[in-house]
């Protein structure tokens, strides 16, 4: 039995399929095809093109010195990584290189440079993106268990002391603002998803257990009577707690300057 050979509707060669019928197998997507040459994707994303001898010989020495230098340059943005891009996003990179590379071909090198930074800025944008997105899934996930375990935790209230439970509730608070911080500056973020899925697990995991120690910083701190010794009201000391621990867990610098405050602090008898 002869194997099926698999065809993407992408790959039309129309009137040039007899003269470019030796890529047909190979072509993913076609992004420029002529009677002088022709420019496509293939199964493994990677670009590829021909062009006939007649074509090839129709350029000077001078601009097949630009040719050849151009070619590299479109060589070395096509193979930038693109770690966790979806399918679509990597052809539609893909395509954008590929026509620089037109370009090279039509003696036009005056666009290409232009052409290939946007294919850069493209690709920059998609991977920050996806980075935003794992960061956010993560965060959001973790914080789902840390709640649920907390819940748990309190259905068996019986077997921990009120202590623990207080404990774990002002953690909670500043897990929670750990929790508020990723949401509002995500935006903000220029992470890469080049470096894979588990430093954004860790980066995600890293900073709600900062927010649940800030909590506890700031618990004991108050309850010890290092901190607002002076300022807090006993009728409020809940409310107070749970606002600074949400505070400390949302700021990154609230904790470490209570603690360098203890520490400057002098010490009493």
């Amino acid at each position: 039995m002869f194997k099926k050979e698999k065809f993407f509707p992408d790959c039309d060669f129309g009137q040039y399929n007899e003269k470019w019928a030796s890529h047909r197998s190979e072509c993913k997507k076609i992004i420029r095809i002529s009677n002088k040459y022709i420019v496509f994707i293939d199964h493994s994303n990677n670009i590829d093109w021909e062009s006939t001898e007649e074509h090839d010989a129709s350029f000077t020495v001078e601009d097949k010195s630009k040719k050849e230098k151009s070619f590299s340059q479109c060589s070395i943005i096509e193979h930038k990584p693109l770690e966790g891009l979806c399918e679509s996003s990597i052809l539609s990179f893909k395509t954008i290189v590929g026509e620089a590379i037109v370009n090279c071909l039509e003696n036009n090198f005056e666009d290409v440079q232009l052409i290939l930074k946007q294919a850069d800025d493209y690709r920059i944008d998609r991977v920050i993106e996806k980075s935003r997105a794992w960061y956010l899934m993560y965060t959001m996930l973790i914080y789902s268990i840390i709640l649920v375990l907390a819940a748990l935790i309190s259905l068996k209230q019986a077997s921990f002391g009120e202590y623990l439970l207080e404990n774990l509730l002002f953690g909670l608070w500043g897990v929670t603002g750990a929790f508020l911080s990723v949401i509002l500056r995500s935006g903000n973020m220029l992470n890469s998803s080049v470096s894979g899925r588990v430093p954004h697990f860790l980066e995600s995991f890293s900073r709600l257990i900062v927010g649940f120690f800030s909590g506890q910083i700031v618990y004991l701190g108050i309850k010890s009577g290092i901190l607002f010794a002076n300022l807090v009201d006993p009728n409020q000391i809940q409310n107070t707690i749970s606002f600074l621990a949400l505070l400390a867990g949302a700021s990154e610098r609230f904790a470490p300057s209570i603690i360098t405050k203890i520490e400057n602090a002098p010490s009493s008898t």
